[in-house]
């Protein structure tokens, strides 16, 4: 009796460890997954409402975001609440324009840090009556 359990004793310290395979793994797959999400947190955002005049929310409002230095464009739509978001957007001076038509369009100019979410709010407002003659 005391021969097999000596026996069972010496196989448990025989057997191999757990294998490294599955850690090994992990490692190789966050090693990949990680600088796309820090690329992900490297861009800025544009975020923000835009209102008439008279205080209300105005949907469908063209918001135009255009980076300072290289010109490149982006274009959104305010949504029913008439708040827009303009995601991924390196960092940079950036001028943005809105306009919605039968109102005066507003320009502003809106610096974009990495990892940020600059906050704008616009209020459009008709165009001056005609002066009289």
């Amino acid at each position: 009796m005391k021969f097999l359990s000596l026996c069972s004793t010496l196989q448990a310290v025989r057997r191999p460890r757990a294998s490294l395979k599955p850690l090994f793994l992990f490692v190789c797959v966050f090693s990949v997954l990680a600088p796309l999400v820090s690329a992900q947190e490297r861009g800025g955002s544009i975020v923000g409402g835009v209102s008439e005049w008279h205080g209300g929310p105005l949907a469908g409002a063209r918001i135009t975001v255009t980076n300072s230095q290289t010109h490149a464009a982006t274009s959104v739509a305010t949504d029913v609440s008439g708040a827009f978001a303009v995601e991924n957007l390196p960092a940079g001076d950036y001028r943005v324009t809105v306009a919605a038509e039968g109102l005066v369009p507003e320009n502003k100019d809106v610096k974009v840090k990495s990892g940020h979410k600059s906050k704008l709010s616009v209020t459009l407002k008709p165009p001056a009556p005609p002066a009289p003659k």
